[in-house]
């Protein structure tokens, strides 16, 4: 193929520069730079080049780029003026052979014409639009997401019992029952943007009305009915419940303890229970007879049991298999928890990260991973793996060495410099991360991250800067970081991992004691590593303003153990603390993290929740015990 001539990218250029970004994606909807440039494109245009390429993939190309280009014009229609032509190709794939698609053009059609899709759903008629039972239940689950005209009332007496399942409110008499055991497993089928099985809508409504009880015992009885129907919608049901209600995994495990064992439901409970730090130390051993299944092995090592270790290492050697469950964050998580294990040897988990990095892990069917200095996404979870390991992923050193050293490839300096510089970018902050969690050891490193420019990848972040530091343990680099940082908000977080750093490796001058107080002064706005730094090796006191602004971290920006840390650390002078701390201890609901996983977001108010209670021992009698 010859090479296209320079000048600004064609339409089909922009497409398809997106779905290669999209097929890239873990996700698979990539919400980069080119679906950005697709986006503005279609948006000032609806029927413009653009557009028509979308709506010609959309019915002609492969199955996922037809459901990606599908999901992208949902997303469009959601914000343009002019919807027609998104209707237009929604209601041409209504009868497509692909029931995929269908799925995905009726929640398209509901975007661009609500009044349209709802005709078709309520409206008697003839052909396959009206008439094909996975289309009317996709316009029904897509309608349903936002009920504000009554349409669930009406459809409650349709003649299809899916239909009539996804408007009940709740599992509640004989014949929403009889409903779910006859149709609960065809809702929320591939191709739906929102893909909610009818336990998670009854699961998202109880959250709301904030009857606690009444969704345990929903639960509880779904649990006993034998259709896997039912107990598939018990455990969706108790996933909401538990990242709703602190109590809630408690309350429930002895409800789907059991469904571990069902050939419909046991993989689909074994993700919920180990979703929950909690849960999962009440159903170790169970999970643990699920030696294979990959939510089991991230659970037991989120927790800390050292049985994970051989499927976790397995999982690190094929990260770039795509697997949502192989993700890099994922994968960081678990290996954290084995990190923390007093002893563990973390040999094994290194050596998979190695291997990864170095592209010897096998995966499965596309070949070999990431390679020396490919700067591929796919090295972040092998990155992250390396970071938890601190100290004792030494032995990587070599393979990020060779990495970085890939990365510069050969030619000029300054050719050198400037493809780190890019292939950096590409791989995020990961990499100096992982090199200055293992410290001195990682000497080698050195010159390489040196010579990334002081405006490089990394940099705004302080993830270059803070490797260099404590790579070297150089208090003068720490010194010259300190002199160049502004008090902006970014400037102040770096400075607030220096200044810990320079404590607690020979100790706080004066000037930096000043520049500790002049935060502090800040009352409520100072940055809480900073206030810590303070009380901690300046010796003054937490009080004022500056300690309810230091508390109100508790339960912002993820802040919540590393405060419980610093206050039990100061021990009863940190009394003034108690009321606010018991307040976090005793809340029934859980505490909003956002960081984009729901699961995730419980994991983190578990290990919040557990934090404050041991605080709360620490500082003295005040606390429970």
């Amino acid at each position: 193929m010859s090479p296209r001539p320079p000048g600004p990218p064609s339409p089909a250029d922009r497409v398809d520069a997106w779905l290669e970004e999209a097929r890239h994606d873990r996700r698979g909807v990539a919400h980069g730079p080119a679906r950005s440039a697709v986006f503005d494109a279609v948006r000032r245009d609806g029927e413009g080049p653009e557009a028509r390429r979308l709506a010609s993939l959309a019915a002609g190309a492969r199955g996922d780029v037809r459901l990606r280009v599908l999901r992208l014009l949902t997303d469009l229609a959601s914000v343009a003026e002019d919807r027609t032509a998104a209707a237009r190709t929604a209601l041409s794939l209504l009868a497509d052979p692909d029931e995929a698609v269908r799925r995905a053009a009726a929640w398209l059609l509901t975007e661009a014409d609500r009044a349209r899709a709802e005709q078709l759903l309520t409206t008697p008629g003839d052909g396959p639009r009206a008439s094909d039972p996975v289309a009317r239940l996709a316009l029904a689950e897509a309608l349903l997401v936002r009920d504000g005209d009554g349409l669930a009332d009406r459809l409650r007496t349709d003649p299809d019992p899916a239909v009539r399942l996804r408007a009940a409110p709740a599992p509640d008499g004989e014949a929403v029952l009889a409903d779910l055991d006859a149709a609960g497993l065809r809702i929320g089928g591939p191709g739906s943007r929102i893909d909610w099985r009818i336990g998670t809508v009854w699961g998202l409504r109880a959250r709301r009305s904030d009857d606690e009880d009444t969704c345990s015992a929903r639960v509880a009885e779904l649990a006993l009915r034998p259709t896997a129907a039912a107990r598939i919608a018990a455990v969706d049901l108790a996933a909401q419940a538990m990242r709703h209600w602190r109590a809630a995994p408690a309350a429930l495990v002895p409800h789907l303890r059991p469904l571990l064992a069902d050939p419909r439901a046991g993989a689909v409970a074994a993700c919920v229970l180990g979703a929950s730090l909690e849960a999962t130390r009440l159903c170790r051993e169970e999970l643990a007879g699920r030696a294979r299944d990959g939510a089991a092995t991230l659970a037991l090592a989120r927790i800390g049991d050292v049985r994970a270790l051989p499927g976790l290492c397995r999982m690190v050697r094929d990260g770039s298999s795509g697997s949502s469950e192989s993700s890099g964050w994922a994968v960081t998580e678990a290996a954290e928890g084995l990190a923390g294990v007093p002893g563990a040897d973390l040999a094994p988990l290194v050596a998979a990260a190695v291997a990864a990095l170095d592209g010897t892990g096998p995966g499965p069917g596309s070949g070999p991973g990431p390679g020396p200095g490919s700067g591929s996404g796919d090295a972040d979870p092998a990155l992250g793996v390396l970071a938890a390991c601190g100290a004792a992923a030494a032995p990587a050193v070599p393979a990020l060495v060779r990495m970085l050293a890939g990365l510069t490839g050969g030619g000029s300096s300054h050719g050198r410099v400037s493809r780190l510089v890019a292939a950096l970018g590409a791989i995020g902050p990961a990499a100096a991360a992982a090199l200055g969690a293992i410290g001195p050891a990682a000497a080698a490193a050195l010159p390489l991250l040196d010579a990334i420019p002081a405006n490089g990848p990394g940099t705004r972040g302080g993830h270059t800067a803070m490797a260099l530091i404590r790579i070297s343990g150089d208090r003068r680099r720490a010194e010259g970081v300190l002199a160049r940082l502004d008090d902006r908000p970014r400037g102040i977080v770096v400075a607030a991992r220096v200044l810990e750093w320079l404590s607690a490796n020979g100790g706080l001058e004066p000037h930096h004691v000043a520049r500790l107080r002049e935060n502090a002064a800040r009352g409520d706005s100072a940055h809480p590593r900073l206030l810590a730094t303070l009380w901690q090796h300046a010796g003054d006191e937490p009080a004022g303003p500056a300690l309810d602004g230091f508390l109100a971290h508790l339960v912002r920006d993820g802040f919540g153990p590393y405060v419980c840390g610093v206050l039990a650390a100061l021990g009863p002078a940190a009394g003034p603390a108690v009321p606010a701390l018991r307040a976090a201890a005793e809340q029934r609901v859980r505490v909003p993290m956002y960081t984009g996983d729901e699961d995730r977001d419980m994991r983190e108010d578990e290990r919040l929740a557990g934090a404050v209670r041991r605080t709360l021992r620490r500082i003295g009698p005040a606390g429970p015990a």
